[in-house]
């Protein structure tokens, strides 16, 4: 989805429905998709949603033949997160995006319309304010992405880290379960 801090709002949203009418359309040589990943924020689904909302969106992307698959916790400061290496409040503001967003993954596939998947982050932070103190800043993020690994397991569920930043905080810091899932 290529979606992250610096692009929100830079591109004009489409619409959800035109999302699933398109990918339930498309076909390559005779392949269809058989489901989606989720960017797990207004306008296309609030994290924010309670069950009743999370069944409505399951049923309406079931509705297409479509499954989910991994989500894009909206962990950034614009969506309502922050930054994996910032403030004690960035940090939380992080991890409760992760803790909604894998609360909702739970949820889909007790209902069966998520067999399989993972809540996508990133460190939400740019290269140069990493660069200003790497050694620390990456023992940050891999200290965020270990909590978030823990409040995603409590939910039967698995971080993928994506990024630069994510990836080398991954590499260098954090060498649990969550890395080796984020590199294959």
């Amino acid at each position: 989805m290529g979606v992250g801090n610096n692009r929100i709002g830079k591109e004009p949203i489409i619409a959800l429905d035109t999302l699933l009418e398109l990918t339930a359309g498309a076909e390559v040589d005779g392949q269809k998709f058989d489901g989606i990943d989720l960017f797990v924020t207004a306008p296309h689904f609030d994290i924010d949603s309670d069950a009743g909302e999370v069944r409505r969106i399951s049923d309406h992307i079931a509705s297409y033949g479509l499954k989910v698959g991994s989500f894009v916790a909206p962990i950034w400061d614009g969506a309502g997160g922050g930054s994996a290496m910032g403030s004690a409040d960035d940090r939380a503001r992080f991890l409760s995006q992760v803790k909604k967003a894998s609360s909702i993954g739970q949820q889909m596939r007790e209902i069966g319309i998520r067999p399989t998947g993972g809540v996508r982050v990133d460190s939400s932070v740019g290269v140069e304010a990493w660069d200003v103190d790497p050694k620390g800043n990456t023992k940050l993020i891999a200290e965020t992405f270990r909590e978030a690994g823990r409040i995603a397991q409590d939910h039967g569920e698995i971080i993928v880290i994506e990024g630069e930043i994510a990836g080398a905080a991954c590499i260098r810091g954090a060498r649990t379960s969550i890395c080796w899932k984020w590199s294959g």
